[in-house]
């Protein structure tokens, strides 16, 4: 019977519906009531106001519907209050929620039909909004709720006198009413009057008293009761803790009761963990009362007289452990004075096991009987020797294991980590506990110590997973912070420096070495546990679970990860089960359905095999090869056996192990032994180049196996390992790299492995010349797609190719033109991924056939090129390729054409030094002499651009002509002047670069003209410091003249101007004599003198980006004590200064301050706190202005804390470190992005306590969302707040997509609200909801925007 719906309803449409809703009918009532609900849905908003008649009768209907015999109907009807409460006039809301309250059911057997039509009523009212002020709307629906509602859950005084009984009345509580009121809590608690919170509270307190009730309604009632505590005023918040305190102090107690007050106490933790947290005292003790010694041993004591594990006990110590966990979570700080009793508490009950009661000694003696005895447990169990039915104690252990796992996640940051108690106390009981004869139990054991090993490493273990490895170290330059220590010096040695093979350090393509481990600390604690820890992996591993098998093989590879190996003393007990676990099982069906018993959903036999792949592969990369030796072949057959699995992720991982295993038996790793696993090596290449040329398997498995492929080539090219791989062998491999690169879906994966391949390879093999030509052409193709990643690969493996020994003489001429002709372009789009590389090829080229690369169209490039911004990288390859032309007899068409087309249109000291490259390399030849640009100056007077141009390609001549340069350094003197132009500074500039290729010479005046006070002081600062630089990167002896430049750098630090550039000199010195001057630096930091102070700070700075041994030698025993002094100086200034310092050095030397960080880190976060004695108000005209002079520090604090969190993340406290990220989200703007960004990454590096933190998070981002910008605001200030606002709603967004599962229901559902959620988090449920609604736009746009880089970011994988 459908019904043709118009579309734009009006009341008529409705009422010919409501005719159908009473059809005899079942279906037709449905059909009716969908029919309506799709009016409701596509009508207007307003469209029943004016036809209160029609409004009302639909009301009595739908209301009418919900007792109708037919479930679904009742359903549909339920389906349609919601629509319907937003379409009726607000008039119609009460008496709608008056019937819907006195609603008695005949024909449905249903009793929960009224209560989920009142919460589908009460979750489609109009909500308020915490911090935005309700509207008109909002105000009626709240004033409904309160008069209809609130009155029916406490009972009222009926017409006749007599008292009608609530809905939360205690003599019958009713599960669905309770379910009714947290709804309402969840959507109007913000406008509940205290009065009507105080009443409500009372009401389901009164339940929970009640003797005897329904397990489902305390239930409820405890969640229920946590909601409230939101809104709770703390008055009555303390009196209701003071009369949990009191109950659970009476001796009398029941079982039951104590629990169910405990469980009140643990929830509350989780609802309002900040005001909990100041009650804490007094309620922890309570609770660790009910896990005391004394406790257990009276109940153990019944136990041996007979009495039995009564449930009562177990459910109490559960509920506890499940509060103490809650408590250890959500107030952390607080609960530190009991973190000894905590833990004692934990382990006492995790020994729990009245039923299988063994003394410790015993266990440790009888190991054998137990392991016999786990492994024949489900056979036990299925005898019927023993019913787990009848025993909980398994419950009370889990909750134990997972309340140290909570300590671990709380505190493995801090001090329980570094203070030995975790690897003291809670590793042993542990270790000892891994034979747990439950499975949810042991697995819960595995994971708190996998999280343990975890946290000792560092904080994140780094993702050795072959997406994130696959040839990044050649396919782009390697991420390091620290300053680069080539100069930019075009003659052959920089020449032969770019041409080097990239670092291959920490690739896996050098034989690792063990690390020495630390006498004292977590690694060395954990290296002294390995023992314990490996023997008792290895008995689970014989067992036949596969959730148990899994988490061990997960455990052991935190393990390798964290030490870097560590396992090679157990290769002989562990290697042989993780084999086997590899291997595809017939009883994989048996153990399958062992695994749906053991509670792991997410461990199955596939899992457990990939597992087993990836804890083979880290082995054989963290451990040197000479000891894997004994186990290659093992290994070898094991690997080989799956790689032909069906599934791909097997395969994929077994194609990832396998290069491992190349590497492992490959030089230079497996140095002259690697002849004895020559069959080993031909196994392997069998396997992988099978995979990489068969169209069957997956592409990401095709990707592996070339990506293998290369990795096998490139290690059998040197004078030993060419010898491991046949010619013929070879010769396929490399066809099949090249058939591969010629394929769309492989392409990328076979231009890495080509990059891999000539990155490593050496003279002892020759690429065929024919191969060589189609691999570069192909190569060179590339560099036109628009793909970025296969571009930026593709000219990283064409600059490894044509530089590499085994091509040399491979390419004609017409693959040279061709290479140009692909890399004009892009040297005319500029794109510096792609430059430095591209010109780097260009130089080689040139050394080979000079007059096809220096086409007219080359040296047009290269001029547009200079006319722009060239720095870095590109610009020390563009000398590089300057420099090979002129040596090459090139020199004097592109002088020509810098000269006439470059000339002044590019920045002079970039152009000064390509012009003053080419001037030297070329010698006579280049058209032009030195003398030339001399009379250049003088011609030029007027115009500063061509006498900066000129004095820069002068300077760079000197630099590198050195003592043959004719030029006295008066010629630059004379262009210094006190009004700091263009042309004094290039003076300045170009005398410090002469100055470096002629110290002897030019020094003694430099330091000359410094003892002559005036305005050319700053100029010849620069000079010196530009000299420091160059001698710096040269090694050239300064000692005669560093007393000087020393003495005259501090007397010219008086001047303003002067302070910067005399820092970085004094740097400069402490870099090039760091034992004459590293002491006078420190002494500095000590000088009564503020300004010598500041420089100090600033000048040990500039020295940390800085790559030199010989330095951080000195430094490393100086540095903390150094920044100690100046981040508690008296100035804020100079503390500014030290926080800057401090940053640098988590960025670029982390590894000087981790182990002291714990003395630096109370300033950190004294800075970050806004102090009021620093903000002040300024009157300018008629306006009064707030100005906080410590905001710079405390920006500073928070940039070191941000670096810190990159660098060191695991030792500094997340708990700390949270409190201060949250009081920044309510700072400055600057401040608020910082931690937005600290946020978004500790999403991933601490989810849990992110999750913890939703509630404190979520008012600091309702903040920044609420706020008002005045009338008159300027459009700087409207954008940047609608960037704040951006930025808040996308990392919304993450939180919400990476954290709502796991931190509550917030996908808004009444019933989910109902059923799931605890009062947890209930501050970030709401703003996730008003978010959802109010900015539903934005949002979507971010999601958008998201999509297209995602989008974006896979491509160059596929």
């Amino acid at each position: 019977m459908a019904t043709a719906i118009p579309a734009n309803p009006t009341p008529q449409t409705v009422s010919q519906l409501l005719s159908k809703i009473t059809d005899a009918d079942p279906d037709f009532r449905f059909m009716a009531l969908n029919d309506l609900l799709t009016v409701f849905n596509i009508a207007k908003q307003d469209f029943l106001n004016h036809d209160y008649n029609t409004a009302a009768r639909t009301v009595d209907h739908v209301v009418r519907a919900l007792d109708d015999q037919n479930g679904e109907v009742q359903n549909q009807a339920i389906k349609c209050l919601g629509p319907l409460v937003k379409k009726v006039t607000p008039q119609l809301i009460a008496p709608m929620m008056e019937k819907l309250c006195s609603l008695k059911l005949k024909n449905s057997v249903d009793n929960s039909i009224p209560s989920m039509a009142i919460r589908a009523v009460v979750e489609a009212l109009p909500r308020p909004v915490a911090g935005v002020a309700p509207t008109k709307e909002i105000n009626e629906a709240y004033a409904n709720v309160s008069r209809v509602l609130i009155p029916r859950f406490l009972g009222r005084a009926s017409s006749a006198g007599k008292t009608v009984p609530g809905l939360l009345d205690p003599v019958d509580p009713n599960s669905d009413s309770v379910d009714v009121l947290i709804e309402v809590i969840r959507c109007f608690g913000t406008m509940l009057q205290s009065f009507e919170i105080e009443a409500l509270h009372n009401s389901v307190v009164a339940i929970l008293e009640k003797d005897k009730g329904n397990s489902v309604v305390k239930k409820r009632a405890v969640v229920a009761i946590s909601m409230l505590a939101h809104y709770l005023p703390d008055d009555l918040l303390s009196a209701f803790i003071k009369r949990i305190a009191g109950v659970l102090n009476n001796p009398q107690l029941t079982d039951a009761t104590r629990r169910l007050y405990i469980t009140v106490l643990g929830s509350m933790a989780r609802s309002i963990p900040y005001r909990f947290g100041l009650l804490i005292g007094e309620l922890a003790p309570l609770v660790l009362r009910v896990l005391s010694e004394e406790e257990l041993q009276a109940q153990l004591e019944e136990i041996s007289e007979g009495g039995g594990a009564t449930l009562e006990f177990n459910e109490v110590r559960e509920a506890a452990l499940v509060a103490l966990e809650a408590f250890l979570s959500s107030c952390p700080l607080q609960m530190r004075p009991f973190t000894n009793e905590a833990i004692e508490a934990c382990i006492r009950y995790l020994k729990f096991d009245p039923n299988y009661a063994v003394d410790e000694d015993e266990e440790m003696e009888d190991e054998e009987e137990e392991d016999d005895e786990f492994e024949e447990d489900d056979e036990f169990e299925a005898a019927g020797g023993f019913d787990d039915d009848d025993d909980a104690s398994w419950k009370v252990r889990r909750c134990a294991a997972k309340g140290l796992h909570t300590i671990v996640s709380t505190r493995g940051s801090g001090d329980l980590l570094d203070g030995g108690v975790l690897y003291g106390v809670v590793a042993p009981a542990l270790v000892k506990r891994f034979g747990e004869r439950e499975e949810n139990v042991r697995l819960e054991v595995l994971s708190a110590m996998a999280l343990l090993v975890r946290k000792t490493g560092e904080g994140v273990l780094l993702d050795l997973s072959l997406d994130n490895v696959q040839s990044e170290y050649l396919s782009q330059p390697p991420a390091s912070r620290k300053r680069r220590r080539q100069s930019s010096a075009g003659g052959a040695s920089s020449f032969a420096r770019a041409m080097a093979s990239a670092d291959l350090s920490g690739t896996g393509l050098t034989s690792p070495t063990t690390e020495k481990v630390p006498t004292t600390g977590p690694r060395a604690e954990l290296t002294n546990l390995t023992p314990a820890i490996v023997k008792a992996l290895t008995k689970l591993l014989k067992g036949k679970l596969i959730p148990t098998k899994q988490a061990c093989i997960k455990l052991l590879d935190d393990m390798v990860c964290v030490q870097r190996g560590g396992l090679e003393s157990y290769f002989d007990e562990i290697i042989g089960p993780v084999i086997e676990a590899i291997k595809p099982s017939s009883a994989a069906s048996t153990s399958a359905s062992l695994s749906s018993a053991g509670g792991s959903a997410s461990a199955t036999a596939t899992t457990l095999r990939i597992a087993a792949l990836r804890l083979t592969s880290d082995i054989s990369r963290n451990h040197s090869s000479a000891v894997l030796q004994p186990e290659l072949s093992k290994i070898v057959a094991g690997v080989v056996a799956v790689a032909h699995d069906r599934f791909y992720k097997i395969s994929g991982e077994a194609i990832q192990t396998a290069e491992e295993m190349v590497k492992a038996i490959t030089p230079p790793r497996s140095r002259m032994t690697a002849q004895k696993f020559k069959g080993e090596l031909q196994k392997l290449y069998e396997v992988v180049i099978d995979r990489a040329t068969a169209n069957d398997a997956d592409a990401e498995v095709r990707q592996k196996a070339i990506h293998a492929l290369g990795t096998l080539l490139a290690r059998t090219t040197g004078a030993e390992g060419s010898a491991l791989l046949p010619d013929d062998k070879r010769k396929a491999a490399l066809a099949c790299l090249l058939d591969r690169l010629k394929n769309e879906t492989t392409r990328l994966a076979a231009v890495r492995a080509v990059d891999t391949a000539a990155a490593m390879s050496a003279d002892a093999v020759q690429f065929e010349p024919q191969w060589t030509r189609q691999v570069v052409v192909e190569l060179a193709s590339q560099l036109r797609k628009s793909n970025r990643a296969l571009r930026g690969s593709s000219v990283m493996a064409l600059k490894h190719l044509t530089l590499t020994p085994a091509t040399r003489g491979n390419l004609d001429e017409a693959t040279v033109q061709n290479v140009v002709a692909a890399l004009i372009p892009v040297i005319n789009n500029n794109d510096a991924q792609l430059l430095g590389p591209g010109l780097l090829v260009l130089a080689r080229l040139t050394q080979e056939m000079p007059a096809v690369v220096m086409t007219r169209q080359l040296i047009d490039s290269l001029c547009k090129l200079l006319q722009m911004t060239v720095a870095g990288t590109v610009l020390d390859s563009l000398l590089v390729l300057v420099n090979q032309a002129g040596e090459m007899g090139q020199g004097k068409a592109l002088m020509g054409a810098f000269l006439k087309d470059v000339g002044v249109g590019g920045d002079p000291s970039i152009v000064g030094k390509v012009i003053g490259t080419l001037l030297v390399a070329s010698g006579h030849s280049a058209g032009v002499t030195l003398s030339d640009f001399v009379s250049e100056i003088g011609a030029s007077a007027g115009d500063q651009a061509r006498s900066s141009l000129a004095l820069a390609v002068i300077g760079e001549a000197g630099l590198r002509l050195g003592s043959k340069f004719p030029i006295p350094p008066t010629l630059f003197l004379e262009h210094f002047t006190n009004e700091y132009d263009k042309v004094s500074v290039a003076a300045a500039v170009a005398l410090g670069r002469a100055g470096a290729g002629n110290v002897s010479g030019y020094l003694p005046v430099i330091l000359q003209s410094m003892t002559q006070k005036g305005g050319t002081q700053y100029l010849l600062l620069q000079t010196i410091k530009e000299i420091l630089q160059q001698v710096a990167l040269s090694s050239t002896d300064i000692g005669e003249f560093s007393t000087a430049i020393w003495e005259q750098i501090l007397a010219a630090s008086d001047t303003e101007d002067n302070k910067a550039v005399c820092a970085e000199c004094v740097g400069r010195m402490a870099i090039i004599d760091p034992k004459t001057y590293m002491p006078k630096l420190g002494s500095l930091f000590r000088d009564n003198s503020q300004v010598l102070r500041a420089i100090a700070v600033q000048a040990l700075r500039y020295t940390l980006p800085d790559d030199n041994e010989a330095f951080d030698a000195f430094l490393k025993d100086s540095l903390v004590d150094m920044l100690k002094t100046s981040l508690s100086d008296s100035e804020m200034e100079i503390r500014r200064h030290a926080m800057s310092t401090l940053t640098s050095a988590a960025h670029n030397k982390p590894e000087l301050i981790l182990t002291n960080l714990n003395q630096l880190m109370p300033f950190v976060m004294n800075e970050t706190v806004i102090k009021p004695e620093l903000i002040r108000e300024v009157q300018m005209g008629p306006f009064k202005h707030i100005i906080d002079d410590g905001l710079e520090v405390r920006k500073a604090a928070y940039e070191t804390l941000y670096a810190l969190m990159e660098t060191a993340f695991s030792r500094v406290s997340t708990i700390e470190l949270y409190d201060r990220i949250v009081a920044g989200l309510t700072d400055d703007n600057d401040i608020r992005a910082l931690c937005n960004l600290m946020v978004s990454k500790l999403v991933y590096l601490d989810s849990d306590e992110t999750i913890r933190r939703l509630d404190s998070i979520a008012d600091g981002f309702r903040k920044t969302m609420s706020h008002k910008l005045k009338d008159n605001a300027v459009k700087q200030e409207i954008e940047k707040q609608d960037e704040a606002n951006k930025a808040v709603l996308r990392l919304t967004l993450l939180l919400g997509d990476k954290l709502n599962k796991a931190a509550l229901n917030t996908a808004g559902s009444a019933g989910g609200a109902a059923g799931g959620t605890t009062g947890a988090n209930q501050v970030w449920t709401n703003y996730w909801e008003w978010v959802n609604r109010d900015f539903a736009g934005q949002l979507k746009n971010i999601r958008d925007e998201s999509k297209i880089i995602t989008l974006n970011e896979d491509v160059p994988a596929a």
